[in-house]
């Protein structure tokens, strides 16, 4: 059986390869994210510098292209083999991490100020070989999601692509909340974080086996004699293409990114936050273990906020089919701004300006906050889940049609970088050893940095495509 011969096959294909990219997505971001606070990793600056570390594979994914595509075994299917060998890495390498898990995280304070002395503590905080083991894991995850990528372009069929992104975006969301909310709700079954890992090792594994069982491929010689793979030149080994490629990616990107007035500006634009993104990010992690919410209701409020992300995305992204992708972007990109402020008021009225010291990995239980950062979050999930339904579509209007695989992932690569640097300072502006801003402060501030994005988006010069949507909308059709 090959799935990939069918449509309903290729379909399930994707939706449980992209699951398997959410899966250990929500596992590290959300379940650990918890569980090591619970264990004594108070400081913000420290738990910010760790996530943060965790995510540099995702900035220079776009080099990894390279030799996924030039890199093969003739005798195996050429992006296969690239998914097998990185899920398999990505197993050990978590199963080994977990083994590696301190029971008691202890921070010490090297007396210094700044994201460097966070980082040194954190590395004498003993868990280095945890966080390494970690860091190979989202190395080889972001290798994954490359070749599932190229995999997709080269197999899914132009008429259902459409519905496979529908499939395969769903499958990532689902992917994220089992892995978290997931393993989140059966530690409270268990009683233990290790043994509710368990779990995700054992998904991850099923669908290694499933890949390797269930999606034949091609092998890399086929593709070469069928003319699907560009043959070897003679005495040109791989490393030497990927090599070539490259530093003819660096230079196409270069230019398409600063030698035109749109590519500068969109490049300008992915390098500024677009609304406000602590609710996002760092807050969302960091926050309801520390108004004293249990491990069960961190859960259930990652599970209703991806229930709430994923059918306001979709509709974002039809709304800005039908209208000005520029307009919509503008509008909901700001509305996530008020559920952020509004939440800020209310830290502030109560003097909730810090959290408190934690006892044994709990701290103590702020009813009336925990009721309105429910509603913050999933008021800001809404018009978040708006933003990201048209953020994607708008760069793709905007690259030059010849060089757009190369010009776009360059812009997501920048703005990974804007997620990873708007962790860092928010980690620090709420540490006690760093700037030590009350929470309040902090959402005020990613607020009004949240907005700048609508300067740049003002000069940006619309396409064809968007002048006609202009013009319908001045219609009214």
């Amino acid at each position: 059986m090959n799935l990939l011969q069918s449509k309903p096959g290729r379909l399930v294909a994707f939706g449980v390869l992209y699951f398997s990219e959410g899966l250990p997505g929500g596992f590290l971001m959300m379940a650990i994210a918890t569980e090591i606070q619970r264990r004594g990793m108070e400081g913000a600056g420290v738990y910010g510098a760790f996530i943060s570390m965790l995510a540099l594979p995702w900035i220079w994914k776009f080099l990894l292209g390279p030799f996924v595509d030039n890199l093969r075994l003739k005798r195996f299917g050429a992006r296969k083999q690239w998914i097998v060998m990185a899920q398999s890495v990505m197993i050990v390498a978590l199963g080994l991490a977990m083994l590696n898990l301190p029971k008691e995280i202890t921070v010490p304070d090297t007396g210094g100020t700044g994201f460097f002395s966070t980082v040194e503590s954190l590395y004498l905080s003993g868990i280095g070989v945890f966080a390494g083991l970690l860091f190979l894991h989202n190395f080889f995850a972001a290798t994954q999601d490359v070749a599932i990528d190229a995999l997709a372009c080269q197999v899914l069929r132009e008429d259902e692509r459409g519905l496979a992104n529908g499939v395969m975006f769903g499958a990532t969301h689902a992917g994220y909340a089992v892995g978290g909310s997931g393993v989140l709700f059966l530690k409270g079954t268990f009683g233990s974080f290790e043994l509710s890992s368990l779990f995700v090792l054992a998904l991850m594994a099923t669908i290694l086996a499933g890949v390797i069982f269930f999606i034949r491929e091609k092998s890399a010689a086929q593709e070469i004699a069928d003319g699907e793979l560009p043959a070897p030149e003679p005495g040109h080994s791989g490393w030497l293409a990927a090599k070539e490629q490259i530093t003819d990616y660096l230079k196409t990107s270069g230019k398409s990114m600063f030698l035109s007035r749109n590519g500068l500006l969109t490049t300008i634009l992915a390098l500024t936050p677009i609304g406000a993104l602590a609710l996002s990010m760092l807050l969302s992690a960091l926050i309801a273990p520390r108004l004293g919410m249990t491990d069960r209701e961190v859960a259930a409020l990652n599970l209703a906020s991806t229930a709430v992300f994923i059918p306001f995305c979709l509709f974002g992204g039809w709304l800005s089919d039908r209208f000005s992708r520029r307009l919509i972007l503008a509008i909901t990109a700001s509305m996530t701004v008020f559920p952020s402020i509004w939440i800020a008021f209310q830290f502030k009225q109560v003097g909730w300006d810090h959290p408190p010291a934690a006892v044994d990995g709990m701290w103590p239980r702020e009813d009336a906050l925990i009721v309105s950062w429910w509603i913050a979050t999933l008021a800001f999930t809404v018009f978040n889940g708006f933003k990201y339904g048209v953020k994607t579509a708008f760069y793709m209007d905007i690259v030059t049609p010849k060089i757009a695989a190369t010009q776009f992932t360059a812009l997501m690569a920048l703005t990974n970088l804007t997620n990873i640097y708007s962790k860092v300072w928010q980690s620090q502006a709420l540490d006690t050893n760093g700037w030590n801003w009350p929470v309040w402060k902090l959402l005020f501030v990613d607020a009004a940095l949240g907005l700048l994005f609508l300067i740049v988006l003002f000069f940006i010069k619309p396409n064809s495509k968007e002048k006609e949507a202009w013009r319908s909308l001045r219609r009214g059709h």
